[in-house]
């Protein structure tokens, strides 16, 4: 099984068993990203790897903007066409967006590129349909959260990344991947995006919230720790980005 095969069986899962749990465990992130949003009226914002278009919907309410959609999963399109977004169903890996140069002023791109083989080839795509000055908010997980390097000092392996595409190793405390190819810091994202036609903006650092599967005062203790890393976005689970286009790529 290749990686976009990985991608179009995963995802393609994820939003129809798991959306309700992802949702609410990427609760804050989602808002700390909905606060970056401009105002765009009657303007067009692209989000990439938009699921079921929930996120979507929310980008479009907080803007006043028409919001497209790009996914692999068919499953996930099929229901984020239901709430109205302008979604279709492409490769991102392999294919081109399938929009002309100029026609997005703002860009949204949740926990993507972290699965992509070729992340340059999808920060080219992004500033080609970007009009000039739009702007790209992006959403990683971050390999240097203070939990990781808490794993590393043990030599055991970190969240977010993975040995293996089919099974996990290397961590007691993690039983399964997520289909990560590519890890990021704060300071990777940023250099990447600087060398891609972009000037960063604004960063921010989310916590990943507890999902009601362990007893309350556990998930309590958790939530208030990690919301606490993520003050400092070094130190946070995830990691959140603004950045402008300044040039054609």
């Amino acid at each position: 099984m290749d990686t976009n095969e990985y991608n179009r069986f995963f995802y393609s899962n994820i939003f129809v068993k798991e959306a309700e749990r992802y949702y609410r465990i990427q609760k804050r992130k989602i808002q700390k990203v909905l606060n970056m949003f401009e105002k765009h009226d009657s303007g067009r914002i692209l989000d990439i790897g938009c699921g079921d278009g929930f996120i979507s919907c929310l980008i479009a309410k907080k803007t006043n903007a028409k919001v497209y959609g790009l996914d692999i999963s068919k499953n996930a399109v099929r229901d984020a066409m239901k709430k109205h977004i302008q979604a279709k169903v492409v490769n991102l890996d392999r294919d081109k967006f399938p929009f002309p140069r100029n026609t997005f002023d703002a860009a949204f791109c949740g926990d993507v590129m972290e699965h992509m083989y070729d992340t340059e080839k999808l920060l080219e795509n992004i500033n080609n349909v970007l009009k000039p000055n739009g702007y790209i908010i992006i959403t990683v997980p971050n390999i240097a959260s203070w939990y990781n390097r808490g794993f590393l000092f043990l030599g055991y392996m970190p969240t977010w990344i993975e040995s293996s595409l089919r099974t996990y190793t290397g961590n007691p405390f993690v039983k399964e991947g997520v289909g990560h190819i590519h890890a990021f810091t704060k300071r990777s994202l940023s250099d990447l995006l600087a060398l891609n036609g972009f000037s960063v903006e604004k960063f921010a650092g989310s916590p990943v919230l507890a999902d009601g599967s362990r007893k309350k005062w556990k998930e309590k203790v958790w939530n208030s720790v990690d919301s606490a890393f993520a003050r400092k976005v070094t130190f946070a689970s995830t990691i959140i980005i603004k950045a402008r286009k300044v040039k054609e790529k």
